[in-house]
């Protein structure tokens, strides 16, 4: 059996630090990609089709970089299809309750844990027909409700699962709090992320979240994240070409030719 590699590591107490990429252009991942533990593919909220994200694991696989596909949907063909694309995760957005829980595994795993279709053309090509005896894929499912707050310890115990992985934006928008609040300055989604940590540690299991601000980074690392989504390429893009912009402005400026833009 070829065991997980992303499973492997957090079983070893490693942090994996992760990029997400949400353009559906693969050079941008083979540009900024290399020296990540694992990248994410987001299925859900950028801008990949199933061909860009195929892409994208391929490009993945070359720097070499962990994936984990964030899916669009909960349904068995979705899920089969996107497994199916062989990542070494997946994740699951706005996952509420534990028997929500229970039918997405139940999708993405092969007998005795589910009844995942047999027969993907890549998973077949790249890994072999024997592929289904191989560990099973990374299973992230998203706590990004009150409600799924509520019912993470019930969501981790459920078997198949392997991380709690807390959406803080979506959790600001229903608390009514400014999306731009770091983390590290709500005492309301520190103490959610202190809930979903216990919860995972109770069952076993692991949890991680976004972290792109220094300080977010700081305290989920300290608060036992292992799975952490440090940076994003619209980010990456923006604050560089800013930098940049506001490097030649400042040039100009000095030597007459232009006002430096405040």
């Amino acid at each position: 059996m070829k065991p997980n590699r992303l499973r492997q590591l957090l079983k070893e107490g490693r942090v994996l630090l992760g990029l997400a990429h949400t353009y559906s252009d693969a050079g941008l991942l083979e540009g900024m990609g290399q020296g990540w533990d694992f990248v994410w593919l987001d299925g859900q909220h950028g801008q990949h089709t199933y061909q860009s994200l195929l892409h994208a694991v391929r490009t993945a696989e070359t720097l070499p970089l962990a994936t984990i596909v964030r899916v669009p949907a909960h349904s068995w063909e979705v899920l089969g299809q996107y497994a199916d694309l062989a990542p070494d995760g997946l994740m699951l957005p706005f996952v509420n309750k534990a028997e929500q829980a229970q039918a997405i595994v139940e999708a993405v795993s092969f007998p005795p844990l589910g009844y995942r279709s047999y027969g993907g053309r890549r998973v077949v090509d790249r890994l072999g027909r024997r592929y289904y005896l191989d560990d099973r894929l990374l299973l992230v499912v998203q706590i990004e409700t009150m409600e799924a707050v509520e019912n993470a310890d019930k969501i981790a115990a459920v078997e198949g699962v392997d991380v709690l992985f807390v959406g803080p934006d979506d959790l600001k928008v229903q608390l009514g709090l400014p999306i731009d609040t770091p983390a590290h300055a709500s005492p309301q989604i520190k103490e959610i992320m202190h809930t979903v940590a216990e919860a995972a540690r109770k069952n076993g299991k692991f949890w991680g979240c976004p972290a792109i601000h220094p300080d977010d980074f700081q305290l989920v690392v300290k608060s036992g994240a292992q799975l952490v989504v440090a940076g994003i390429d619209v980010y990456f893009l923006k604050t560089g070409a800013n930098a940049k912009l506001k490097e030649c402005q400042s040039v100009l400026a000095a030597q007459g030719k232009a006002k430096a833009t405040p």
